[in-house]
Formats: C-alpha cells, structure tokens, sequence
C-alpha cells in the first residue's frame, strides 16, 4: 500500500515539475520538494545512491537545455523541477540515514 503512496508522490512530481513549464504554480519549488521527500521514503540505501547522482545532475546540467532552440527554456524548467524533486528526495534520504546510524550507535 504505502509502496503506491511513494509511486503517486513521484508520479505527481513529474507532472508538476512538467506543468511548471507551461503554467504558474504558486510555491512549486516547495511542492517539488516535499513529493519528492515522500517518494524516497520506501528506499533502499542503494535506490537512493541513485537519487544523489540524479540530483547532482539535474541540479548542474539542468539549465544547459536553454541553449537548445526553440524549446530549450521549456525543457530546461521542467528538468530543473525534476532536480528540485531529486533533491528533496536526497535531503530526506540523507536525513533518515542519519537518524538511523545515531540510533543504531545510541542504543545499540
């Protein structure tokens, strides 16, 4: 069940970091950032080992889309909006991360 929940998170970021192109979303960035928090919450360590590198990607190589004519500024958003859902989803992975490592170290 809660598999889904963290698929229709992701699915939902995709179509806003997309929508973000075309149309004004109010707080987009905010909404990319707390979907993309909820679909990392059923990874794996090794899932989201993939999720850092595609944040570090889109986050550097996003905005080299504008060069290309015609719809490079569109594709160059929406690559942005899937960054800023990368990077959510990193945040919270890192965070979890450290949670568990003080807890196993703490308690035992």
């Amino acid at each position: 069940m809660m598999s889904k929940v963290y698929a229709g998170a992701l699915a939902l970021g995709v179509l806003v970091a997309i929508l973000s192109a075309f149309v004004s979303i109010p707080s987009a960035a905010l909404i990319l950032l707390v979907l993309g928090g909820v679909a990392v919450l059923g990874n794996s360590a090794e899932e989201n080992t993939r999720v850092f590198l595609v944040a570090l990607v889109l986050a550097i190589g996003a905005h080299t889309l504008d060069v290309v004519p015609v719809v490079g500024s569109d594709l160059a958003t929406i690559f942005s909006g899937l960054g800023i859902v990368a990077i959510g989803s990193s945040l919270v992975a890192i965070t979890l991360s450290l949670f568990n490592t003080l807890k196993t170290r703490l308690v035992g």
